[in-house]
């Protein structure tokens, strides 16, 4: 019953709060189009949640775009999806279907939903992400209007898009398994670690020397126009125990370096 020093408030997606603050925004065919994007946590109901793909409450980033004409509106909702498709396949290595769902798979108020369909390794499709065009649908029931070229009072075109973290459980169903998990290498923290092995401090001097200029030499080569990110691994552990480590971290390449390497 205590009074929150802040007002607290949940909500599923934001069409009702971006449509209330476009009906203010726009007044003429002059201030269109207005592209929002942002990112913010939601909440959904979920009766069964699974970590990373559905849980009741999540990071995600969404776009909100009013325009002047239905062309201008389906070319946002085909652009974000094309985005969207490249992100998957170009960054994170996850091959996807784009396409439309059926009416039944539809958002709910949209005149069509488009998403990318991304597939695991259990052969189960996982919906990545989605571009919504909205038609005027939104817009007559929140009075999005605008005075047009010829001077006559019309209703808006809207889109909106989204995708979560979601994307996390993706890139782990798809690069990881039982053995452990990669990371593609143009999201992963690091492209490679250093795992000096020694018995003794004989062997330490030997092998230190050599994985410092190796690591030199690895950092000096490039990858995607930018510099091979490179650790060493010197600590005082177990060599099963650091290797397996960098393993859940999921690090593309382990580099062992031993005195018989050296």
């Amino acid at each position: 019953s205590a009074q929150l020093e802040e007002p607290l408030i949940v909500r599923p997606t934001s069409e009702t709060i971006i449509g209330a603050t476009f009906a203010r925004w726009v007044q003429s065919y002059r201030d269109l189009p207005i592209l929002i994007n942002q990112w913010a946590n939601v909440v959904r109901w979920e009766l069964r949640t699974r970590m990373f793909l559905r849980t009741t409450e999540f990071l995600w980033q969404e776009g909100h775009t009013v325009h002047a004409t239905r062309e201008e509106a389906l070319e946002e909702t085909r652009m974000i999806l094309d985005l969207y498709a490249d992100f998957a396949e170009s960054t994170m290595a996850m091959p996807v279907i784009r396409g439309e769902k059926t009416a039944g798979e539809r958002f709910p108020g949209a005149v069509a939903t488009y998403s990318i369909e991304a597939m695991m390794q259990d052969r189960k499709a996982l919906q990545a992400g989605t571009s919504h065009f909205l038609g005027q649908n939104f817009s007559q029931a929140q009075e999005i209007k605008f005075q047009d070229q010829n001077g006559e009072e019309v209703f808006a075109w809207t889109t909106s898009w989204g995708v979560s973290t979601r994307l996390v459980g993706g890139l782990i169903m798809t690069h990881g398994d039982d053995d452990g998990l990669v990371v593609p290498p143009r999201l992963a923290p690091a492209h490679a670690v250093i795992l000096p092995i020694y018995r003794n401090d004989e062997e330490r001097a030997k092998v230190l020397p050599y994985c410092e200029s190796l690591k030199q030499q690895l950092t000096d080569l490039r990858y995607h126009d930018e510099p091979v990110r490179v650790r060493m691994d010197d600590r005082d552990l177990r060599g099963g125990e650091k290797k397996w480590q960098w393993i859940k971290r999921g690090v593309p390449v382990r580099v062992e370096v031993g005195p018989r390497d050296v």
